[in-house]
């Protein structure tokens, strides 16, 4: 189990991460928040999330990429790596379509976990995979039997048995029916799966409420409502939910605020016309742990 020191004040505190099987022995809605770098998810954690998403759409957005499968393992390995450094709840991964196949993702797996992921989410789109709210991109769905091995190959070869493996199923993003997406379900649950996310980009949650009360909780169903977005933490809950993604909205709440401090700037001429719009370099000093580094340079100087 995954262990850090943190400096609260004067004293010494170790945190032990929990993980996500842990938490889905619970009753509680278990709340994830999309992240792209180590700043963001201390945020995250900070506002009261179970843990965090390390989004692909939102690492490749830091990037200025399109999420389209461009970004390696080594690259996932190194932001996991850094969050997990600096935050003590734990890091599902958004694994894409876990590499072109099984042996790719066998290697994903082991990577992402050594670097501190508590988890993956591996989806059944064909690699490289697209977004799944782009539009008039090339979409195609994996054939499910070799997914399931993707799946397979990642309960088998990971590290440590904590780990969570969740099994992303795209059915209703390319307009397949219910019924395709509880086929896939079920081969993907047959093949070690430990939770389920449907996907869905409707409007209304009705079609991931209707897979629910069929699948008929066999595992763990997470919902990732972007489109959606009305939706409460009750109704999935009441509808057989167990974890939901609030997914992209760190990286859409940044551009919206840069390009609007940014613009002020370059159009005044002055620092000072944005003073109300951010933090005092205190608070900034609080996040990255300056206190941590006085600590630890009192404590390891001569």
């Amino acid at each position: 189990m995954n262990k850090r020191l943190i400096i609260d004040k004067d004293k010494k505190e170790i945190i032990i991460k929990n993980n996500f099987k842990n938490m889905l022995k619970t009753k509680k809605m278990i709340k994830l928040c999309g992240v792209h770098n180590a700043l963001i998810s201390i945020l995250a954690q900070e506002a009261g999330f179970d843990g965090v998403w390390l989004s692909s759409f939102e690492v490749h957005c830091s990037c200025r990429l399109p999420d389209a499968d461009i970004l390696s393992i080594p690259d996932y390995s190194d932001a996991i790596n850094k969050i997990a450094d600096r935050i003590s709840i734990p890091i599902l991964v958004d694994g894409d379509a876990g590499g072109g196949s099984p042996i790719n993702t066998i290697r994903m797996i082991r990577e992402y976990e050594k670097n501190g992921a508590a988890g993956i989410c591996i989806e059944d789109n064909k690699y490289p995979k697209r977004c799944s709210f782009y539009s008039n991109s090339k979409r195609e769905l994996e054939d499910p039997r070799k997914h399931s091995l993707k799946i397979k190959a990642a309960c088998e070869n990971r590290i440590n048995d904590d780990f969570l493996v969740v099994a992303r199923i795209e059915s209703l993003i390319v307009g397949n029916t219910v019924e395709d997406a509880l086929y896939r379900a079920n081969l993907y649950a047959d093949a070690g799966a430990e939770a389920i996310l449907i996907h869905h980009k409707g409007e209304t949650p009705l079609p991931i409420f209707e897979f629910s009360n069929k699948f008929k909780n066999k595992l763990p169903l997470i919902s990732v409502p972007t489109t959606y977005n009305s939706v409460t933490e009750k109704t999935l809950t009441d509808n057989g939910f167990n974890m939901v993604i609030y997914a992209n909205y760190g990286i859409r709440a940044i551009v919206k605020s840069l390009q609007k401090v940014f613009k002020k700037i370059s159009e005044s001429g002055t620092l000072s016309c944005a003073n109300d719009d951010v933090v005092p370099m205190s608070e900034i000093f609080r996040i990255v742990a300056v206190e941590e580094l006085n600590y630890n340079e009192k404590k390891y100087s001569i």
